[in-house]
């Protein structure tokens, strides 16, 4: 497993710093057909953190808004073959367990699930606890960190390794900001997104 050493304490003071004087500015510049503000708002409306699982339902609504609303007949035939039953047991388990790499790994035995997905299952049920890791949040943390960590500029090149040094980064920027992590990745999706059609501008 990549070892991203103490990295996540010193990056966590810049971003803190970062965040707090840009948080508004960036946040109202953010396009984007996955913004999961409102589907955060339903899933509160109906106690689904209450409830303590996902329907299938709420499986596909996940992967369709983290996907811009599109999907591939083949994730979708792949989501649907999972089984109420395995939904319930595998989201609730991941619900309930106190160690992130355990709650990550419950979600990636969900058929039709990657890295990305799983962490929204977590964080637009419980956003007060996890964030989601996306590839354009790994650009800005490249952007940002004096190291240069490498940006994962696909879905398959984020590891576990990635999932576990982001969750300890957003809720070091959080206890630093009070900002919670869903806001905090938002932030940072913003910003990757910004970068990234940039440098595809210059390149073109």
């Amino acid at each position: 497993m990549t070892d991203f050493g103490s990295q996540p304490l010193h990056l966590s003071r810049r971003l803190a710093a970062e965040i707090t004087a840009a948080f508004d500015t960036v946040m109202a510049q953010l396009k984007t057909k996955s913004d999961p503000r409102a589907l955060i708002e339903t899933f509160s409306t109906q106690n689904v953190a209450a409830r303590g699982y996902l329907l299938p339902d709420d499986l596909v609504s996940i992967a369709l808004l983290k996907n811009g609303d599109k999907l591939s007949g083949k994730t979708r035939a792949a989501l649907q073959s999972n089984s109420p039953e395995a939904l319930h047991f595998l989201t609730h388990a991941a619900y309930r367990a106190v160690d992130d790499e355990i709650a990550m790994r419950l979600l990636l035995g969900l058929d039709g699930v990657n890295l990305p997905t799983a962490s929204c299952i977590l964080s637009w049920v419980w956003p007060a606890r996890w964030p989601v890791i996306d590839v354009n949040s790994w650009i800005a943390i490249e952007h940002f960190d004096s190291n240069r960590l490498a940006p994962k500029r696909s879905t398959k090149g984020l590891k576990m390794a990635h999932w576990l040094f982001y969750t300890q980064l957003v809720r070091l920027v959080g206890a630093a900001t009070g900002l919670s992590p869903q806001q905090i990745d938002m932030w940072l999706y913003a910003v990757g997104r910004t970068l990234e059609k940039s440098s595809q501008t210059r390149e073109s």
